[in-house]
């Protein structure tokens, strides 16, 4: 039981990283000039948003996790902060990451990212990103990692979390994704299982549900709500020992009203 609030803060990460994609000029992948055209309706685009996640172990609370995010044209900026104990133990996460759509990619791309632990196996990472997310050095208690790949942008866990929402709203059924490990990359592949109406803090409500492939080891699912802007409403995560469980308890969404010429 030691480890469970590092390897829950691990899996946060993925499936409780809050899905924001909300830039206001994105290029769809037709576009061969470069040139930024409207993708999503004007109520998805730079809203300011705050949500409130519950975590679970084997039924019982066991953690709190909260995301704030905001928006600066097509860059943004997460902040994230959870805290979990299990028996005597406590941990207590800070991060702040920063991405931004990339005009080149075609996809969100992740510029830096600061994570603080607290507690139980204190620690700090930070990572920057360059190339359009081809390269990535990641500092870890002051040892210095360096990583590259070709064919996908390297990613860290709000960055994916974005992507995959955008990814979803646009209809697409399987995506896969590098991800920034404090200490190694990974390759992470979904895919979209369907519809589902589930129990929520909202009432019941249609999901998209989809699930982690290729890892016969473990099971990770998740559900997006369209109804609340395509947001992350449960998680659930099973491996061995572990049985993990996040829901959305309550959100904030500000979004910038329309400016009004005269």
């Amino acid at each position: 039981m030691r480890l469970l609030p590092i390897i829950t803060f691990s899996l946060v990460s993925i499936f409780s990283s809050i899905i924001y994609a909300n830039a206001n000029t994105l290029a769809t992948p037709s576009t061969m000039d470069n040139t930024p055209t409207q993708l999503l309706p004007d109520k998805h685009n730079q809203c300011n948003k705050t949500l409130n996640y519950k975590i679970f172990f084997e039924g019982h609370h066991i953690g709190n996790y909260q995301r704030n995010l905001v928006w600066n044209g097509t860059q943004a900026n997460v902040y994230t902060n959870s805290t979990v104990s299990v028996l005597i133990t406590k941990a207590k996460l800070s991060q702040h990451s920063k991405f931004h759509w990339s005009l080149q990619r075609q996809s969100f791309v992740t510029d830096s990212f600061e994570r603080n632990i607290k507690g139980l196996m204190t620690g700090k990472v930070s990572a920057t990103f360059s190339d359009n997310g081809a390269k990535s050095t990641v500092i870890e208690d002051g040892k210095s990692h360096q990583f590259s790949e070709a064919l996908l942008p390297i990613l860290d866990g709000d960055t994916i979390s974005a992507q995959m929402r955008l990814d979803i709203m646009l209809g697409k059924k399987n995506f896969d994704f590098i991800l920034q490990n404090s200490d190694d990359t990974s390759h992470y592949y979904f895919k979209v299982i369907g519809e589902e109406t589930i129990a929520t803090n909202f009432g019941e409500l249609k999901a998209i549900r989809v699930d982690q492939i290729k890892k016969s080891d473990r099971q990770l699912s998740l559900w997006f709500a369209p109804s609340i802007d395509y947001q992350l409403v449960r998680a659930t995560y099973k491996r061995k020992l572990l049985d993990l469980k996040a829901v959305l308890i309550s959100k904030k969404i500000n979004c910038p009203q329309p400016i009004v010429l005269k």
